[in-house]
């Protein structure tokens, strides 16, 4: 029995690279969602950022007309 197992025959091989293809294309398409998610990430932290910023800029704004018109 034990021969039997070592001994690669065309088909087998071609049986193991279907497999292994196969395997390959839904680790591709995992991978291919992933990243679509990770872009929308992106996007999110993008504009968060951009409307933190403003709003520091608007509120050091506010503070420095406060103190110009007070002082």
């Amino acid at each position: 029995m034990e021969a039997m197992r070592t001994r690669w025959t065309d088909e087998r091989i071609d049986d193991l690279k279907a497999t292994v293809d196969d395997g390959f294309k839904r680790v591709e398409g995992r991978l291919d969602r992933v990243e679509g998610r990770i872009a929308s990430l992106e996007h999110a932290m993008i504009l968060c950022v951009v409307a933190l910023c403003t709003m520091m800029f608007a509120g050091f704004g506010a503070l420095i007309t406060l103190f110009a018109t007070h002082f």
